[in-house]
């Protein structure tokens, strides 16, 4: 059956469903609706209306995700914004940004996107971080009329994580492979989150959002701090099942891994720009999943080679644990059907690659991202943020992962350093 977008389908602000979304009773609907109570909302009309200068309403329906409330802006005079404002943290969030950080950087995001890309963003017009009279920071923006796209393909009739018809899925992906690629062209000498001097208007590396520590010149130093914080993470947040495992300790291995398996010539940068949560869940399409513009920009980094060559979320391209060997029919039959679409995404990122560079622009072939997508340094990265799941069965997975990994690289350093010279 061809998929189909029919016009039931709801696009932009129309698909909005506030806390009705959600179980009434559950903290993620109390906390929206204490937020919709709690806001000054006739203060961020006034302030609407003074930066377009034209009188304004805003629309009874929101959209709400797990930080941010949104509410459209419709003027007198034609305009259309958005207003989103920042949430609470819920009592489950296992990180607590500094929100100040956050949205500072999101803004310096948005506004270098505009600037130097091709990438479609929305403008912003305004944004407070600290806004007491208004109850909770805020940017505002320009309204572009799309949908999420994971949220378009849970209204239409299609395969699973088949965005539309098999021409527009391919499409899709193929964007966002432009996007990822365009995005680790640009290069800076630190490892961190980007933000834009108030003053000069330029563009500068500063700490990382996440952890709140950084920039680092080192990708090694950066990943040393990246074990010390999900081991952190899973000590304050995880169950007891999965502190008492041998598997909690998987940070560990992982510091001493990544230095066996990192790109030794890249560990000094430059460090590329990269979206650590770049997933279908953050980009906005129209009815044919053409991609209109990117949102959502927590974890947007310069990073290192080996985080910039990861696979998009929400997009069914899970990577599997190196030399783990899988015996569950229904979990292999899963494998082999996502791997012919890893090998087409890894290729897609091939492609686009190569059009930058035939357009004039220089990327060194030690920081091509085709080269890592689907190595084991890449692996080892996704299985770092696979453990922040706090699940045992997953941490075991990773952790036997890791193990084989570690006794694979040693062994072959062992042999190298007992080889003759003469042998060939």
């Amino acid at each position: 059956m061809t998929p189909s977008t029919s016009n039931k389908v709801n696009v932009g602000s129309a698909s909005w469903l506030g806390a009705d979304g959600y179980d009434k009773d559950s903290e993620f609907a109390q906390r929206a609706n204490r937020f919709l109570r709690d806001i000054n909302w006739d203060r961020l009309k006034e302030i609407c209306c003074e930066l377009g200068d034209s009188q304004c309403q805003l629309s009874e329906k929101f959209s709400i995700g797990h930080f941010n409330m949104a509410r459209h802006v419709l003027f007198d005079d034609g305009k259309s914004w958005i207003v989103r404002l920042r949430m609470p943290n819920l009592k489950e969030d296992h990180v607590c940004q500094d929100v100040k950080m956050a949205l500072s950087s999101e803004v310096a995001c948005m506004n270098f996107l505009m600037e130097q890309t091709s990438i479609p963003v929305p403008k912003v017009y305004g944004f407070e971080t600290e806004p007491k009279d208004v109850g909770a920071p805020y940017i505002i923006m320009e309204y572009i009329p799309g949908t999420v796209a994971r949220e378009l393909l849970q209204q239409i009739d299609a395969p699973l994580y088949q965005f539309g018809t098999p021409e527009q899925d391919q499409n899709f992906r193929r964007q966002m492979a432009g996007f990822q690629v365009e995005m680790a062209s640009f290069k800076f000498d630190k490892i961190g989150s980007l933000y834009q001097d108030s003053q000069s208007g330029d563009f500068y590396i500063g700490p990382d959002c996440q952890t709140g520590q950084g920039p680092w010149e080192s990708s090694l130093e950066y990943y040393r701090c990246l074990a010390n914080q999900k081991l952190e993470e899973c000590l304050q947040n995880a169950p007891e099942e999965v502190l008492n495992d041998y598997s909690f300790s998987l940070p560990v291995v992982f510091e001493r891994l990544v230095t066996m398996y990192t790109e030794k010539t890249s560990i000094l940068g430059p460090f590329g720009l990269a979206h650590l949560d770049f997933g279908a869940h953050n980009l906005l399409v129209n009815k044919n999943f053409e991609i209109i513009a990117v949102i959502d920009f927590d974890g947007f980094i310069s990073a290192p080679i080996e985080v910039q060559a990861q696979f998009p979320c929400f997009m069914g391209l899970d990577v599997e644990p190196p030399l783990f060997v899988e015996t569950e029919p229904i979990v292999l039959e899963r494998i082999d059907a996502t791997k012919p679409k890893l090998e087409e995404y890894k290729h897609m990122i091939e492609e686009s690659e190569r059009e930058i560079e035939y357009g004039g622009d220089i990327m060194r072939p030690q920081q091509r991202l085709g080269d890592l997508l689907l190595s084991e340094a890449s692996a080892i990265i996704y299985g770092l943020k696979a453990y922040g799941a706090h699940q045992d069965f997953i941490n075991q997975m990773w952790m036997y992962s890791f193990s084989r990994l570690l006794r694979q690289k040693t062994a072959l350093t062992i042999g190298e350093l007992e080889r003759p010279e003469n042998d060939t």
